[in-house]
């Protein structure tokens, strides 16, 4: 059977329990007998037994206290999570015949970009962040993967890059690692550029494993289009994945945004070299 990190460190702590609900039993019941027995030796026997269940039981708690506290981290160091299973292609489509260019040409002049697009949290989300965050360095997001269901341990095995129209939930796994409790992270969904829906909130899962973000769209809001999740902690953007929805064509009124990138040096027509 294959257990996680989290539950056996949850199964642990229900041993230790029922270890201090047991030895808090056994004590109470020895200390009562021992104060109505007449002998005092026996009598003295019995109730510092019973003193020493109590102490077990204490000891107990405190065991089971920093497991719960410091266990999953601790475990998850020596341990680090496994990247999500991938499907693999069963058919690779191989050409039959392959062109052989007779002229190359060779560009004289390579632009180069002034500026490189990174994903930034929106405003909204911004506003949201309780605690001042600075850029993070730590955490790290494998590349989201979408499914329409779950599988039966609660995480994305699939990853499927187009859905139908008719789609009615949406789920977007990762694995992470390095994570810290308290930070605000932020899963954004974008189609065409603008936000469609946004969840965003305090971590209060483990350091590392795996997780996922996901968009109920019962309601008919998966339009048709070009999405992409974007994963921040903080105001630092960790990771992103794409997809499509296929279908008629998109409501009316939604925009579409097109980044313009401006090179640093003006562009000039490639000299063709035979």
């Amino acid at each position: 059977m294959n257990i996680d990190i989290a539950t056996t460190v949850k199964v642990l702590i229900a041993f230790l329990i029922l270890g201090l609900i047991a030895s808090l039993i056994l004590a109470y019941r020895s200390i009562r007998l021992g104060l109505h027995l007449e002998f005092f030796r026996k009598r003295r026997d019995l109730v510092v037994h019973g003193w020493r269940l109590v102490l077990l039981a204490l000891a107990l708690g405190i065991v089971a206290l920093i497991i719960g506290k410091f266990g999953e981290p601790v475990a998850y160091r020596y341990f680090p999570p496994s990247p999500t299973v991938t499907s693999t292609p069963t058919i690779t489509l191989t050409p039959t015949i392959t062109p052989t260019l007779k002229d190359t040409l060779t560009p004289t002049i390579t632009p180069t970009l002034q500026y490189t697009l990174t994903p930034s949290l929106p405003e909204v989300a911004q506003a949201t962040i309780q605690t001042p965050v600075g850029p993070d360095t730590s955490a790290i997001f494998s590349r989201v993967q979408f499914a329409s269901q779950l599988s039966k341990d609660s995480v994305v095995v699939d990853d499927e890059t187009s859905f139908p129209s008719t789609v009615a939930h949406l789920y977007g796994g990762f694995t992470y690692d390095q994570m810290s409790l308290g930070v605000q992270w932020s899963a954004v969904w974008l189609r065409d550029g603008q936000v469609v829906h946004m969840e965003t909130k305090a971590w209060t899962y483990s350091s590392g494993g795996a997780g996922y973000t996901d968009w109920d769209c019962t309601t008919g809001e998966c339009l048709p289009g070009n999405y992409e999740v974007q994963i921040f902690v903080g105001s630092t953007w960790k990771s992103s994945g794409t997809f499509t929805i296929s279908g008629g064509a998109a409501a009316e009124g939604t925009a579409t945004v097109t980044p313009t990138l401006t090179p640093s040096a003006p562009l000039t027509t490639p000299t063709p070299t035979p």
